[in-house]
């Protein structure tokens, strides 16, 4: 009769231990040869898988004239063991929920944290972005506010700021552009018909410096002969710089 197993497994028990015990209550009280023979088991597991069985009180073993006999106790006991299993799932339950509020806080702090870093120069920006493309998952959003100048005239910023779009459109990410100049001629300048999921909108409102914002980040960037870009790492922050960016775009 072909048993189906699986069960024993879920509660627990490994293939071994099963092969064993289920020979056990055929045979009744035996030593090891039959269990080896019934079981399949190889004869270096027997005896380890017997213990591991008498040590969750499904075997019992007496020595009768030097010779080990085994026996499979009463399948009812397989219930003790359960009941054994959640009560030490109990037990360990209520020690999780001591550590658990220092674990939350944790968690808290690690969102509630504050940073700010500096990039210098042009490759010191480039990094900036990078970084942020590569925390990019599919649903985040990017928001900028962007100046017009002739920064933009730059070749090697175009290309740069187009193959970063590029990279944050592959990967599922929207991106919405409020721009101080003309949106139309932002675009064509920037070549924006080569990425995807943007939006740009031009706005009336003068802009100190141009800023980004992702995630818990706000970057604002100040163009010259050698740029600067303050990040702040800060969800209070950022989600004030959100609120103002929205603001603006359905204004503009």
């Amino acid at each position: 009769m072909n048993m189906n197993t699986e069960i024993l497994e879920n509660i627990g028990f490994t293939k071994g231990e099963i092969k064993v015990y289920l020979a056990l209550l055929e045979l009744g009280n035996s030593t090891s040869g039959p269990i080896i023979l019934d079981s399949g088991v190889a004869r270096s597991k027997v005896y380890e898988i017997l213990e591991k069985l008498k040590q969750k009180g499904l075997v019992s073993e007496v020595i009768k004239r030097k010779t080990k006999y085994f026996r499979a106790v009463d399948p009812e006991k397989i219930l003790d063991y359960i009941q054994y299993q959640q009560n030490e799932l109990n037990i360990k339950s209520k020690k999780f929920r001591k550590i658990l509020p220092e674990l939350k806080l944790k968690q808290q702090l690690e969102k509630d944290k504050q940073e700010a870093r500096i990039y210098e120069g042009y490759e010191g920006v480039k990094t900036f972005f990078r970084e942020i493309l590569s925390q990019m998952k599919e649903g985040n959003e990017y928001l900028a506010m962007t100046l017009s100048g002739d920064m933009w005239d730059k070749e090697s910023v175009k290309m740069f700021f187009l193959k970063f779009h590029q990279q944050r459109a592959e990967k599922k990410v929207k991106a919405k552009i409020l721009y101080n100049f003309g949106a139309e001629e932002f675009k064509h300048k920037m070549n924006f018909s080569k990425t995807g999921l943007y939006e740009i909108k031009s706005t009336d409102v003068i802009l100190p410096t141009g800023i980004a914002i992702f995630n818990n980040i706000v970057a604002t960037l100040i163009w010259g002969e050698n740029p600067k870009l303050f990040a702040i790492i800060s969800k209070e922050n950022a989600d004030h710089y959100r609120k103002f960016f929205y603001d603006l775009w359905d204004k503009s």
